[in-house]
């Protein structure tokens, strides 16, 4: 009779290890890891989801494709909309001037503006199509841009500036403007030809 006893709690320590023992090679078998077929990190070998996935994007709000999901930082795209501050504006001018043929002037010079002196002060671009420019010493104008390729239009309340993207990031925008005029001097007959180049620097707010 004891010796049942004892079988029985023989049969079921063997149950118990037993029991254990394919816990633990299931425990052992089972790998985790991000399952997310969409994650930066998705681990195809894993089979138990550990809550680590990163999901790469733009994590800049000012960028186009800023992505809210994005954890990882990836490429970031850009444009004009934002608000700006002029930090730096360059003035380009060669005029030139002939008569019968012949040169009577000829010169041309590269002008920084002074930071205290820079106009307009800064532009507000809005995604609906409106801008408002600002001025040092003169009330904000209101307008209206378009965009094409690169090239960007400024439509004022008396006048349109084209201007040219040179390139665009989370902080600076670069803009150029060039334009050429050629005239007939009223006083004497010479004919008079003007370039003029702008370049226009302005920090994001």
């Amino acid at each position: 009779h004891v010796f049942i006893i004892k079988t029985k709690k023989m049969k079921n320590i063997l149950k118990i290890c037993f029991v254990l023992s394919i816990a633990l090679i299931f425990n052992s078998c089972a790998k985790e890891g991000c399952t997310d077929p969409n994650a930066y990190n998705y681990n195809s070998e894993a089979t138990t989801d550990d809550e680590s996935c990163t999901f790469q994007g733009c994590t800049d709000p000012n960028a186009v494709n800023y992505d809210s999901l994005a954890t990882v930082s990836g490429e970031c795209v850009y444009d004009q909309v934002g608000s700006w501050t002029s930090v730096f504006q360059e003035i380009n001018v060669n005029l030139t001037m002939t008569l019968f043929g012949f040169p009577l002037i000829d010169t041309s010079f590269t002008q920084s503006v002074h930071p205290d002196s820079l106009e307009p002060s800064g532009i507000d671009v809005f995604n609906d199509g409106n801008l408002i420019i600002h001025y040092n010493n003169n009330p904000s104008e209101d307008g209206t841009w378009t965009r094409t390729n690169d090239m960007l239009e400024m439509n004022l309340q008396d006048t349109s500036l084209v201007f040219n993207i040179d390139s665009v990031s989370g902080t600076l925008l670069k803009l150029s403007a060039s334009q050429s005029e050629s005239n007939i001097d009223p006083t004497t007959g010479a004919s008079v030809n003007y370039d003029y180049g702008i370049v226009w620097d302005l920090n994001r707010n």
